[in-house]
């Protein structure tokens, strides 16, 4: 993974193991030597790494753009988000049921056996069976987990 240097804020010491910033007699903040970059003992200023964040999203693969109706998985850390979808699906705990999020405006209020409208946040309850026909209607696009 692609690293950068930071300044960690506050004036630290060495100690065996590590460096450490003293906040009162009994509040210590530690920083083990494998997450130091750099230290310089006459400033006690220390330097950590952090993800470079620019390199990490310029290696996810290109975004899928939507051209007919259907699921679009993906994966946050490694691909970019598909474009031209009609709904966002987020699979429920339980996975007896999805949530859909409208992605744009114009889209017909969806209704039918199996799915829930909320009113209050403007999304949808729908089974597993209804899901399988939306999604020959519409293009939904689902993020998945690197589990």
């Amino acid at each position: 993974m692609a690293a950068v240097e930071r300044i960690i804020p506050g004036t630290f010491s060495k100690v065996p193991g590590g460096y450490e910033q003293k906040i009162d007699e009994r509040t210590k903040i530690f920083v083990p030597d494998m997450c130091a970059a750099s230290f310089i003992p006459e400033t006690g200023e220390l330097h950590g790494y952090a993800p470079d964040y620019d390199a990490l999203e310029a290696a996810k693969s290109p975004a899928v753009h939507a051209n007919k109706p259907g699921e679009y998985p993906y994966y946050y850390e490694m691909d970019h988000a598909p474009t031209g979808c009609d709904f966002s699906a987020d699979l429920a705990y339980y996975g007896k049921h999805y949530f859909l999020r409208p992605l744009r405006d114009g889209l017909p209020r969806l209704h039918g056996r199996g799915i829930t409208y909320n009113e209050s946040d403007g999304t949808y309850m729908v089974t597993l069976r209804a899901y399988d026909k939306l999604k020959e209607q519409y293009k939904i696009m689902r993020e998945r987990c690197l589990d």
